[in-house]
């Protein structure tokens, strides 16, 4: 999978987890309530066995502009906004 489609997978993901996490933010809802919607939140894909996001995994934390990717391999990589960056590579086992 090439990572311009995980940059538009993410994008997308980061939209509509936003737009769905402040949804209800003008509601007079206790803190506790709310806090608890903060934080990485797994983003379902449904790719299917050799369509691009098969197998790699999202996770989006709209209100800190960050979002993970994990890759079928175990690669980790980060988004603040400025596209992905591997922060950490499996090692291959010996």
């Amino acid at each position: 999978m090439k990572l311009s489609h995980i940059g538009v997978t993410l994008t997308l993901a980061a939209a509509v987890v936003g737009t769905s996490s402040h949804a209800g933010d003008h509601r007079r809802e206790s803190k506790d309530r709310r806090q608890a919607a903060v934080g990485m939140q797994a983003i379902a894909v449904s790719a299917r066995p050799g369509e691009p996001g098969h197998g790699w995994q999202y996770f989006s934390d709209a209100r800190k502009a960050r979002a993970v990717v994990i890759s079928p391999s175990g690669d980790y990589y980060l988004s603040q906004g400025e596209g992905l960056q591997l922060v950490f590579r499996r090692s291959a086992a010996t």
